[in-house]
């Protein structure tokens, strides 16, 4: 398969939101720098229109050479009225993850105790996301995923 038709297979793929895997090792190995470079170029767009639809790029927090992680962190979520160490934690100098406890938890009527609204997350989601840490050589996302209760008892809220 060519490069010209993994590119449009993973075109096909983002805009469609269904992964494409090969079964062929060898192909799903060159598809896959080819799909998530495309993610990542959509993504930063994406996150840059957001931010310049309410007048916030030019003024959002960048991170800088020489200051620690936890400065930008704290930027951000001052930026974006977020209570500082809330809901962002830098781990080291290059990751930036979600402070214990900071995306709440989930409960019958939703997610309660979350340190950010709705539009406060959008808000740290899409400034990370504009700043285009990957190309800075930083990692934000989430760490672990081990549960701290049972949530089996939860139900679903039913619209």
């Amino acid at each position: 398969m060519t490069a010209g038709l993994l590119e449009c297979v993973a075109q096909a793929s983002y805009k469609s939101s269904y992964y494409v895997y090969f079964k062929d090792a060898e192909t799903q190995k060159r598809y896959d720098p080819i799909y998530w470079r495309l993610v990542d170029i959509a993504t930063l767009a994406q996150a840059k229109n957001w931010m310049r639809e309410r007048n916030l790029l030019a003024t959002m927090p960048i991170p800088q050479k020489g200051e620690p992680l936890s400065t930008y962190a704290e930027a951000v979520e001052d930026f974006c009225g977020v209570k500082k160490r809330a809901l962002l934690v830098a781990r080291d100098e290059f990751t930036i993850t979600f402070a214990e406890g900071g995306l709440g938890r989930i409960a019958e009527n939703g997610v309660e105790d979350a340190a950010a609204t709705e539009a406060q997350f959008m808000c740290v989601m899409n400034a990370t996301a504009a700043a285009d840490l990957k190309a800075r050589g930083l990692f934000f996302g989430f760490i672990g995923n081990a549960a701290r209760e049972d949530v089996s008892a939860v139900k679903p809220k039913r619209h």
